[in-house]
């Protein structure tokens, strides 16, 4: 599916049962020059504008503390890949 354009060079990095975050540059309106680095959430092709993904903007405190939860997750699984791509979104911000 499509994604909006206000969505700037996203990358998925996590996926938990059709839970989907990705980091990228979220440009609202396309009015601030190229966007603002963000983490956004959606649900497989929810939510949509026009038929069109539309993926939410997470706040950056919770931004943080998601991260930092999901790491930690994902180190005690030890699951090399999902710490590698966990550690590829923190260093984004």
């Amino acid at each position: 599916m499509k994604m909006i354009s206000y969505w700037k060079n996203s990358k998925e990095f996590y996926n938990d049962d059709g839970l989907v975050l990705i980091f990228g540059y979220y440009d609202h309106k396309n009015m601030n020059n190229g966007g603002v680095k963000s983490l956004g959430v959606h649900w497989g092709d929810y939510p949509q504008s026009r038929g069109i993904l539309s993926p939410c903007v997470i706040p950056k405190e919770t931004r943080n503390a998601m991260l930092s939860g999901l790491l930690h997750q994902v180190t005690i699984s030890a699951d090399k890949n999902k710490i590698q791509k966990i550690i590829e979104a923190i260093q984004f911000f």
